[in-house]
């Protein structure tokens, strides 16, 4: 933007008293009121030519960045929910794993007169424990992220007053949060500590319920199977809670990790449709005022230029009994090359003489479809409503769009067909010097984008915003699926040390130990991947939803390549948790865990 002072612009511009704009602020901030007073205030000034009356919040940035900020909304309350939760779930079998440990302990505690609310007080302070520091680590994790976002948006928005700022009344607020799901996932085991007679928590606890699970009742495939799966298969079902918790883990961390992906799909389809399935011109030029189509042919002759298609966009409201929407109407030649609106499946939608054809979010907005009427009140021009069909509904992922045939929108206005904006197709790269220098020789002529130039500046700009939030979800994904690998098997390691010792004693070595652990694991976790490929899908369908706004729409994305990379993804978590669990069963004094403990 270029602002000069008003005096100055008025002589240069020889508009002495001349307006074209008005701004102001209203008492009353309430929609009805706004609405009210933007109608009054066109009424009184209908005779100087009222063109558009445009609110705060249907000013293009306002809705972009409103939009943003609800999606950010969303996310800030979906995404915490489904970490914590994993958390407390683990906390819950770490809780219940140690309060099992010490139950002798407690017993003896118990008997010599301690009493049951300290007993609550010293394991529920695990949990608080986890809860703190885990809640002060997200503090100082967050104050980072809010910098580097604040940063994107800064750069992206223009808004150089944004400044990252600690607000310490939601830190205390995240804390408080997470010592209430770490207290919740706690609560189990510190019950079933106080539960605990002392009588009976000063024996040994009794061995773990064994007998046959239900696929060795398939004697055909249970004979199949070699010694190393049926202790696989035994300990998974026997442990029905443990399992299912690395299940919900997996599950979860593989849905986050291919919606994310999904994502960068989507903003790439959406990129590809809008610049290169619709959009094929070079060069989009704008002019200052409707010009007839004819004056508009001798730009073909300018030095560059191969082709020119004409186009007419009026600004109108679009009436469907209670329904009205404020759009620009896109006045296309019905053999247009440069601007091709297409349908559902991709195929390329004729420009009908009369009707108009929308957007599939506006006929939305407005319930219309194929064949209904719709009330078009022009916004320039003699301005007289008039009624037009819905001819056809197209797909568009930027802004409201709506067409019509050029000739039939002049003829709405009053008007010879006309065009205030003309695509063009560049026999070079783009717009050259000699090119530029010539189109501002023509009063007519207000500016020119490249269609590549725009392309390229979003790409980078989501690129940057889409990478960050990349590193951000595969990081978290990653915690939630290398701490749940991790933390079962170090119960599994607890509870069978003399299994493992026993296995040991009779010549397997750590490696074919650990393959025990390692192949729970994996079946666990191939059949959590699998459901979080599937749960992915559906949270890309949801985001996809959400992410439906005026002036964007995500769609949902699928591609083989993405699943792909998401399983393997979680597949390298997996295996980074058991390299860890190997190297704890090399360490493991397996003798000692062989010696019988009162």
């Amino acid at each position: 933007m270029i602002y000069l002072g008003e005096s100055f612009l008025r002589q240069r511009s020889d508009l002495q008293g001349a307006y074209n704009q008005v701004l102001g602020r209203l008492a009353d901030p309430r929609p009805a009121a706004v609405k009210n007073s933007l109608q009054a205030l066109a009424e009184r000034l209908d005779p100087f030519g009222v063109s558009l009356t445009t609110p705060l919040s249907e000013q293009a940035s306002f809705r972009f960045l409103q939009d943003e900020l609800t999606g950010l909304e969303v996310q800030s309350r979906i995404m915490p929910m489904i970490f914590l939760s994993v958390a407390a779930l683990v906390l819950h079998v770490l809780i219940g794993r140690l309060v099992n440990q010490q139950r002798t302990l407690i017993g003896t505690l118990r008997a010599l007169g301690y009493a049951r609310s300290t007993l609550i007080r010293h394991y529920l302070a695990y949990g608080l424990a986890v809860g703190t520091i885990g809640g002060l680590l997200g503090i100082m994790l967050g104050i980072w992220l809010q910098s580097a976002m604040v940063a994107i948006y800064r750069g992206f928005y223009e808004l150089p007053g944004l400044v990252a700022h600690h607000y310490w009344d939601l830190s205390l607020i995240g804390l408080a949060i997470s010592l209430l799901f770490a207290a919740l996932g706690s609560l189990s085991g510190v019950r079933r500590a106080t539960q605990l007679q002392p009588a009976e928590a000063m024996r040994p606890p009794a061995p773990q319920r064994g007998g046959h699970i239900l696929l060795e009742s398939v004697h055909p495939l249970w004979r199949r199977l070699n010694f190393r799966w049926r202790s696989i298969l035994r300990s998974v079902f026997r442990n029905p809670f443990r399992s299912f918790v690395s299940l919900l883990a997996s599950l979860i961390a593989t849905a986050l990790i291919f919606a994310t992906f999904s994502m960068i799909d989507a903003l790439d389809h959406l990129m590809g449709y809008e610049f290169e399935q619709l959009s094929h011109q070079d060069l989009t030029i704008s002019l200052r005022d409707p010009v007839a189509l004819a004056a508009t042919r001798e730009i073909v002759s300018l030095p560059g230029i191969s082709l020119i298609e004409p186009e007419l966009l009026v600004s109108c409201d679009l009436v469907n009994g209670p329904r009205q929407k404020r759009i620009a109407i896109t006045g296309l030649s019905p053999d247009a090359r440069l601007h091709t609106p297409l349908d559902s499946q991709g195929r390329r939608v004729a420009i009908p003489p009369r009707g108009l054809i929308l957007g599939r979010k506006l006929a939305e907005i407005l319930r219309l479809a194929p064949g209904d009427r719709v009330e078009l009140r022009p916004l320039i021009g003699r301005r007289i409503p008039a009624e037009a069909t819905v001819a056809a509904v197209v797909e568009s992922y930027l802004g409201l769009a709506a067409y019509a045939d050029i000739t039939y929108l002049s003829r709405l206005l009053g008007e010879q067909p006309l065009a205030n904006q003309l695509l063009a197709k560049s026999a070079g790269a783009g717009i050259g010097e000699r090119l530029q220098h010539q189109l501002q020789q023509r009063p007519a002529y207000l500016g020119a984008s490249e269609r590549r130039q725009v392309l390229a500046q979003l790409d980078a700009t989501f690129g940057e915003t889409m990478g960050s939030m990349i590193f951000v979800m595969v990081l978290f994904a990653g915690m939630i699926a290398f701490g749940s690998v991790l933390n079962t098997a170090m119960v599994s390691l607890n509870e069978r040390q003399q299994e493992i010792g026993t296995l040991r004693v009779i010549g397997y070595s750590s490696l074919q130990v650990s393959g025990l652990f390692f192949g729970e694991s994996l079946l666990l976790n191939t059949l959590g991947m699998a459901l979080g490929l599937y749960g992915g899908v559906l949270l890309s369908h949801g985001l996809s939803l959400l992410y439906s706004t005026e002036l964007y729409r995500f769609p949902a994305i699928i591609l083989p390549g993405t699943l792909l990379i998401s399983a393997l993804l979680m597949l390298l978590f997996l295996l980074l948790a058991q390299g860890l669990v190997y190297l704890i069963i090399r360490r493991l004094n397996w003798l000692e865990s062989l010696k019988v403990k009162e």
